[in-house]
């Protein structure tokens, strides 16, 4: 439970601990998500209009399930990355509106190694044995770090962008193998 302050403001947990914080990145809507909610869109609407043009008496029942059905279909494309740092644990969920599905729960000891992300990493992009990227967007550059870990026979990449609490919580649990920076924005 979140802490209140005399005014009733809420206090992020994270501002009090040493070993915890989290950081939430809003996906930015790539081409393919502006095609789905345009398809989308189109398809509402086209039912609408042959419903309404056959049955036009039902027109206030089909404008009330256009209604609904684009409530209940358009945060699905509303996409968010968080990330949770707590006591050596590193939790990555996605959330696609108001359902969140949890990507990868790993130890931060078990990463081989924590770096930023430059242009000469992106051969590891295509060694990856899986990448999980949980960028803005794959053009984002800024305070992007990588993570490996081992998965199978072939290490698995986590892109992620990188706060300067996280990075020294990545270095106080896996300081041989974290890389830091002083640049970071946020």
């Amino acid at each position: 439970m979140a802490k209140r302050t005399a005014g009733g403001q809420e206090i992020d947990p994270s501002v009090y601990s040493n070993n915890y914080t989290e950081f939430t990145v809003k996906k930015k809507a790539s081409p393919k998500i502006i095609l789905i909610r345009a398809g989308m869109l189109t398809v509402y609407v086209a039912i609408a209009l042959v419903i309404f043009l056959k049955l036009w008496w039902l027109g206030a029942i089909v404008g009330l399930a256009f209604i609904a059905a684009l409530y209940f279909t358009w945060p699905l494309t509303n996409i968010e990355h968080q990330y949770t740092l707590s006591s050596g644990n590193w939790k990555f969920e996605t959330s696609y509106g108001p359902r969140s599905t949890v990507v990868l729960d790993k130890k931060i000891k078990d990463m081989k190694k924590i770096a930023p992300f430059t242009s000469a990493d992106a051969d590891l992009l295509k060694n990856a044995n899986k990448v999980y990227d949980f960028r803005s967007s794959p053009k984002q550059t800024e305070d992007i770090f990588y993570a490996t870990f081992q998965d199978g026979y072939k290490d698995s990449l986590i892109l992620f962008q990188c706060t300067n609490k996280a990075q020294k919580i990545l270095k106080s649990y896996n300081k041989e193998n974290t890389v830091t920076v002083e640049t970071l924005r946020y």
